[in-house]
């Protein structure tokens, strides 16, 4: 019997370890009581570790599960951690990063993180690079105290003039770079909504109709943008007020530069509709009847009405698009006519927003 148990083990001992696989895609959830949850699809094990940079290595990383191969592992952060960032290992070095997309924000509105979107030649786009939100006058101290972790260098505000009066960033997590415009915003393609018989129709059509105006009225900012991408003056935030039409516009023409497919884009675009009840705050501005409050004008009119203005429906992205390629034939070649980004700038774009 011993002879049999010791041919056994010796039997074990030389079967080789799992072969680590290829990572095909990997996505983080963050749960309510703070947990993450990393899902991955690979053909076989991988090894997981945890980091607190986007970049970090698994030499660099903490291991926590080891030929792990049924798709999922949940981690617990430290309640005084910052960022946690996940470190995948396949096979033949392959290692791809993850993170929860969405900052766990006391007063953040709609921030979020724009890596790990599948872009060209089958690269990704990088984590803790860029980031998008809305109006950020609402931060707490907390708040900062986690953005303080990021090293954002760039925070580039698309707000005009009396928006960023009503709503000032109030920045307190390091030293960062300010962009700003002087201009007061044009909302006469919206008037067509309030011109006779008001309805839902019409508004949608006064939204799509004010997106294909986007690339060229905002063409000069979406420039300087990419004018400090392709410098690296990164990590950088860029925002408006809601979040989602400015910075929608320009999130999907950095993620068109880098190659992420159509429908990543304006699956992205849409996710702004998940993350804040923009209805609700129309709701409140009503309630207090602020006559100085920045929703002011749009409480008073009826839901129904207001309603396709708050939406992210993904056919007003869309609608920008098209007419960018209407009139220059592709993203990438109105990047070059109208915005000025040289093909050297964009080789730089890609050399560090993908990996």
């Amino acid at each position: 019997m011993k002879k049999i148990l010791a041919a056994a083990a010796v039997s074990l001992a030389i079967l080789p370890a799992p072969a680590l696989a290829q990572i095909d895609s990997a996505s983080v959830e963050r749960g309510a009581d703070g947990s993450l949850t990393l899902s991955w699809t690979a053909q076989g094990p991988v090894d997981v570790y945890v980091a607190t940079t986007p970049d970090a290595m698994p030499a660099d990383a903490e291991p926590v599960s080891m030929d792990d191969e049924d798709g999922m592992h949940i981690y617990q952060p430290a309640s005084e951690a910052g960022r946690t960032y996940f470190v995948l290992a396949g096979i033949d070095g392959d290692v791809r990063h993850a993170a929860a997309r969405v900052l766990p924000l006391e007063g953040g509105r709609n921030f979020r993180d724009l890596g790990g979107y599948p872009a060209m030649d089958g690269m990704s786009v990088r984590w803790g690079r860029l980031y998008r939100s809305g109006a950020m006058h609402e931060l707490t101290a907390a708040d900062y105290h986690y953005l303080s972790g990021l090293d954002i260098a760039v925070i580039c505000d698309f707000r005009a003039n009396q928006e960023r009066i009503d709503e000032p960033t109030d920045w307190q997590a390091g030293a960062v770079d300010m962009m700003n415009w002087d201009y007061e915003m044009d909302m006469s393609s919206l008037g067509a909504a309030f011109g006779g018989d008001m309805s839902p129709e019409r508004s949608a059509a006064a939204m799509t109709a004010f997106y294909r105006q986007m690339p060229v009225a905002y063409g000069d900012r979406y420039a300087q943008m990419f004018q400090r991408i392709a410098a690296g003056d990164l990590p950088m935030t860029f925002h408006c007020s809601a979040g989602k039409d400015r910075t929608g516009l320009a999130a999907a023409l950095i993620l068109s530069a880098l190659g992420v497919p159509r429908d990543v884009i304006l699956d992205d675009y849409a996710m702004s509709d998940d993350l804040v009840d923009y209805m609700a705050d129309l709701r409140e501005a009503r309630e207090q009847a602020d006559p100085d409050s920045p929703n002011a004008f749009w409480a008073q009119l009826p839901e129904a009405v207001i309603a396709p203005f708050m939406a992210s429906d993904p056919a007003y992205l869309a609608a920008a698009l098209d007419q960018i390629e209407a009139d220059h034939g592709s993203v990438e070649a109105y990047l070059q006519d109208e915005l000025g980004v040289t093909d050297a700038a964009l080789a730089a774009m890609r050399s560090s927003l993908l990996e």
